[in-house]
């Protein structure tokens, strides 16, 4: 196979924030594992900045006067929300603090944080569904813990079959646990020729079951298969949310070419 790939220069902004300021390391290492306050920050960054000290050799009496205030956290929080890396608001007498969605997979993978792999494609017709499981089944580049396939509802009745024990290679050990959701007819519009659906209406259907599943899982996008409204919408989140994107020139593991995007 051959594998092609562009870098995409988010990162590179988040890997200069954090090698300038060790602060905006911790912060976003903590805001990975989700939502936090700003006295939960500070005493995060308290606790690296002494641990650092103690590894420099520096004493206890001035370790003891360490003490990370609200201005130096506002200077650093400002700084990553003026990025789009992180979000705040007001909360009763708190300020809240979360990754942007959008940078939750860039900030993991420049932190070097693993979380288990969701493969997410769209297939056009059920007959697609042979060549896909033979793929991912028997291509160590991927070992996902979850599929999640959207599919136009028109084309998947509930007497077509899907995903299931039929479709795995013998000899396969894993299990694919695999979510099935159908676009609905009224966004995807493919039972009438004069329209070629909603394609905003279909990118957001597909962002929001997206990013249910956002905090638990990395994410490649597959764009091989799908229908062309569909495989656009997912395009185009995977750009948005820099996740890994590719296409596969055939589902051959030994004569393919894989593009990612």
């Amino acid at each position: 196979m051959v594998w092609k790939m562009l870098r995409r220069p988010v990162e590179e902004i988040i890997r200069a924030e954090i090698e300038t300021v060790r602060a905006r390391r911790t912060i976003l290492d903590q805001l990975e594992g989700g939502l936090m306050t700003g006295a939960e920050l500070r005493e995060k960054i308290t606790t690296d900045i002494k641990a650092q000290m103690v590894a420099e050799g520096a004493s206890k009496r001035e370790i003891a006067k360490v003490k990370v205030t609200s201005p130096k956290l506002y200077h650093n929080t400002k700084r990553l929300e003026g990025l789009g890396i992180i979000v705040s608001w007001k909360q009763s007498q708190y300020r809240l603090f979360e990754l942007d969605p959008r940078a939750v997979l860039p900030v993991r993978r420049v932190l070097d944080i693993s979380k288990p792999l969701m493969y997410v494609t769209s297939l056009s017709n059920p007959e697609d569904q042979w060549p896909f499981v033979q793929w991912i089944t028997n291509n160590p580049s991927f070992n996902p813990s979850k599929l999640l396939v959207f599919v136009e509802a028109l084309h998947w009745s509930r007497g077509v079959s899907r995903i299931g024990g039929r479709f795995i290679p013998e000899k396969e050990f894993r299990i694919l646990t695999t979510e099935w959701l159908q676009v609905p007819d009224d966004i995807t519009s493919a039972d009438d020729e004069r329209d070629y659906g909603d394609l905003q209406g279909t990118y957001e259907y597909i962002e929001n079951a997206v990013l249910n599943h956002i905090q638990n899982f990395n994410i490649v996008f597959d764009l091989t298969l799908g229908p062309t409204l569909l495989t656009l919408a997912m395009a185009r989140i995977a750009h948005e949310y820099s996740a890994r994107a590719f296409r596969v020139s055939r589902y051959d593991i030994s004569d393919s070419e894989v593009n990612y995007y």
